[in-house]
């Protein structure tokens, strides 16, 4: 009978212990480095916005009673110019730092293999259409949430109809997080989870990523978002195609709010309706097309080499510390948000 071959994410074996054991200690450290990760850009939001803020206080900008709300004293465009700089060293720096102090220093938008170009394109169009899709899951949670008192969050209004204004904001809303989201939580907390398998690396990346946007509209929508988006880097290695999805899926938001200006609210939702069906179509069509070419990208890969089962790995997972505090803080934040 063949021996397992070893999971080639882990260190070579110490004898002391089966190598059962050594496997699982060495994914429990990976899953609490994936952790901590994940603490470290919670942390980071949450301290340089209130660092923002209170700077602001102290240079007058805005006044102490606004505190709470700190850029409500600022014009749309000032808004977005703070809400971007800051934005991205809260988001970026403290992941950085804790991946460099951690060894881990590789590029996160490095990409690690070439595609076929048709594959790439058939892919990203049926994860835009999934994209679409998630948007539908989403509403038909909050209509069911709203039963029992909860509302959606409101949403400030932060869209100059200039050009310029629209390039601003094209840029913060999609341009930065299409990037920055991406580098976070594919090109590190995705390839950091990798050695428990891709499935449970997906979908514990993709529960991570709707638990980090805070509020209970969003967390199901970048949820189902986060599992197609982990299923594209997963299959092609390519952290650019991710990107592209991130920004398509952010830029159409954008567009069809500034196209949008003038219109009825009637209008408005029955172009926003349009637009999402025919998406979800074509990404249907897409997703039926790669499955006739029978496409490498529909395989996903999980450890073949490995004295672990799919289901410990997963327990393993679950049972790494750190990994398990960032998961319950960023749940207790979300509901927070909620009440």
């Amino acid at each position: 009978m063949e021996q397992p071959r070893w999971n080639p994410h882990i260190p070579p074996y110490i004898p002391m212990q089966t190598p059962g054991e050594w496997e699982r200690r060495c994914l429990r450290r990976q899953g609490n480095f994936a952790g901590a990760l994940m603490l470290a850009n919670t942390a980071g939001l949450s301290l340089t916005f209130n660092l923002v803020a209170i700077l602001l206080v102290l240079t007058g900008v805005i006044g102490r009673s606004q505190i709470m709300q700190p850029l409500i004293g600022l014009s749309k465009i000032q808004y977005l110019l703070v809400y971007a700089g800051v934005y991205t060293v809260a988001m970026l720096l403290p992941v950085v730092l804790v991946a460099w102090c951690g060894r881990r220093r590789y590029c996160p938008l490095s990409p690690a293999r070439r595609v076929n170009g048709i594959d790439a394109f058939l892919a990203i169009i049926a994860c835009i259409g999934i994209c679409m899709l998630s948007n539908v899951i989403a509403m038909y949670v909050m209509a069911f949430l709203e039963r029992f008192g909860v509302s959606s969050p409101e949403t400030p209004d932060l869209l100059e109809r200039t050009p310029e204004g629209f390039a601003l904001y094209l840029t913060v809303f999609a341009v930065l997080p299409a990037l920055i989201e991406e580098a976070v939580m594919r090109g590190y907390l995705l390839r950091e989870l990798r050695p428990f398998g891709d499935p449970a690396a997906i979908f514990m990346s993709a529960l991570l990523f709707g638990l980090i946007h805070g509020n209970i509209q969003q967390i199901p929508f970048a949820f189902v978002v986060g599992l197609a988006l982990g299923w594209l880097y997963a299959a092609t290695d390519n952290i650019w195609l991710p990107v592209t999805v991130h920004f398509c899926n952010n830029a159409l938001s954008v567009m069809i709010d500034y196209l949008g200006t003038g219109m009825s609210d009637e209008g408005y939702a029955q172009c926003n309706w349009l637009i999402i069906r025919m998406l979800i179509v074509l990404g249907l069509l897409a997703l039926i097309v790669l499955l006739v070419r029978r496409s490498e990208l529909l395989k996903i890969r999980s450890c073949s080499r490995t004295f672990l089962t799919e289901g410990q790995r997963w327990k393993t997972m679950f049972s790494s510390p750190v990994l398990l505090i960032a998961l319950i803080l960023l749940v207790l934040k979300a509901v927070v948000e909620v009440l």
